[in-house]
């Protein structure tokens, strides 16, 4: 299977953008679309780093969770400490309720292809089942966050 590094940039900052867009909402926090723009991009070059384990540090929890802080705080800019874990807090509660859907969503469809490469699930999903899932989220728009 072929593995495009753009691809896995994009759908990262794709994913990273929501997640921290998604976390805003939450908060009812201004959201700045550069600053957010900014740590997705961030996060995705982790995500490729990680993938293609340039660095072994890449698989550390410290060096994640200094990654997460700091894309909470390029994002939103807390103006205490306070504000700071509340808004790192939720970020993580997003980040694991997506988690947790991606792998619901992985379970119930089981594509075919799936691999595990350097710890990431690497495979494609049918067309059909994103297409759903995108008109699920626009029809239940006023019941989601």
């Amino acid at each position: 299977m072929t593995i495009y590094i753009d691809i896995i940039f994009l759908e990262n900052l794709f994913m990273n953008y929501i997640i921290l867009y998604a976390t805003g909402i939450i908060l009812k926090a201004p959201i700045k679309i550069i600053r957010t723009f900014l740590s997705s991009t961030i996060g995705s070059i982790y995500a490729i780093i990680s993938y293609m384990s340039i660095l072994k540090i890449s698989s550390n929890i410290f060096l994640k969770v200094i990654l997460s802080i700091s894309m909470v705080y390029i994002a939103y800019n807390p103006k205490n400490i306070k504000s700071f874990f509340k808004e790192l807090i939720i970020f993580y509660l997003t980040s694991f309720t997506f988690g947790g859907v991606a792998f619901a969503l992985l379970y119930f469809v089981s594509p075919q292809n799936i691999l595990m490469e350097n710890g990431v699930l690497v495979g494609t999903y049918p067309i059909k089942i994103v297409l759903v899932g995108g008109i699920v989220r626009i029809y239940n728009n006023n019941y989601c966050i």
